[in-house]
């Protein structure tokens, strides 16, 4: 079987994974140069981690994990209050056992699939076009002008997938709009930080946040809930602009907010690692046609609110491929 999947962030390379093991050969395409070092927090959970188990892959989530120690709360005198640590196998605090950098854990599926025999990756490779898709084969025009035959192709490439985009019609995906904007960067360490996720809420209907990672540096965020109309019109509209304009509007609406603000904002002016988010949730009425299927994020993003994302990712693959 000839299976492309496009996408080599989490759910595509776990696919990947698992259908090379079957006799399958599989072509991973990927829109970036090289894996995407960048990325913030994101948790693995629940039967995800049996899936991981079965990888042999647990020993470099632990290897990777992010030195969070637990969740905490922050007052308007930047006092900690409120502290839900970490407990092994335990779920009661925001932080995972398993918690890890986006980075960190693409960056492990891909070393753990790219020299199996039965499966290669393009880089700076796309899809280009869908010649075809019928009950024999898809007929697919990659970015570098191949055109390709295969048995399965599978959209891992995202909340706003360019294959879905090209297969399925508009009215089979609902975009639900959560009304919340993220704002993340990666920032300097100071000696003062500490390694809990610490969590400061804003008038406004503001938060700041602050993470530790195992790299020496701090994962900061922002995140907005518009409170009025001109509020939630200037922060769609940025959604879509510029990195300049977007930290124009982030500036003025976090100046004030107090706490580690004034850091951050200096802070992320100068980051290599930043990225302005509309919170979406995707739903499919359906997930294939014919032999097109839409995986992870691309089927079904949960947003990042509900900290399920990689995890769903990873238990579709596994669930796909027994399919």
């Amino acid at each position: 079987m000839r299976v492309l999947i496009s996408g080599a962030g989490i759910a595509g390379p776990t696919l990947a994974w698992f259908l090379a093991r079957t006799g399958a050969r599989i072509t991973v395409i990927e829109k970036n140069g090289s894996i995407s070092s960048s990325g913030h927090n994101i948790d693995v959970n629940h039967s995800a981690i049996t899936v991981m188990r079965k990888m042999g892959l647990i020993d470099q989530l632990r290897r990777f994990n992010t030195t969070e120690k637990g969740t905490q709360l922050i007052d308007p005198n930047g006092r900690p209050f409120a502290p839900f640590p970490v407990k092994k196998g335990s779920s009661g605090s925001p932080t995972s056992e398993f918690e890890i950098l986006r980075g960190d854990l693409a960056t492990v599926l891909h070393e753990a699939t790219k020299d199996h025999p039965n499966i290669e990756y393009l880089f700076g490779t796309t899809c280009s076009k869908v010649i075809s898709n019928d009950n024999d084969t898809v007929k697919i025009e990659l970015s570098d002008g191949q055109v390709r035959d295969f048995d399965l192709v599978v959209a891992a490439d995202g909340q706003w997938s360019k294959i879905r985009k090209l297969v399925f019609p508009q009215d089979s995906i609902t975009v639900n709009d959560k009304d919340m904007y993220v704002v993340y960067s990666t920032i300097p360490r100071l000696p003062s930080d500490d390694d809990w996720w610490d969590i400061y809420q804003a008038l406004g209907s503001r938060i700041v946040s602050l993470r530790p990672d195992p790299h020496g540096t701090i994962r900061a965020m922002f995140s907005r809930m518009p409170c009025n109309d001109a509020q939630r019109k200037a922060w769609q509209e940025m959604s879509r602009g510029d990195r300049k304009l977007q930290q124009e509007l982030v500036r003025r609406e976090f100046q004030d907010a107090g706490w580690q603000a004034p850091r951050i904002l200096d802070a992320m002016e100068q980051s290599e690692d930043y990225y302005f988010q509309e919170i979406k949730q995707i739903k499919m009425s359906k997930w294939s046609s014919s032999r097109v299927v839409c995986l992870g994020d691309a089927a079904f993003a949960p947003t990042p609110l509900t900290g399920m994302g990689t995890s769903l990712a990873i238990i579709g693959a596994t669930c796909l491929q027994a399919s």
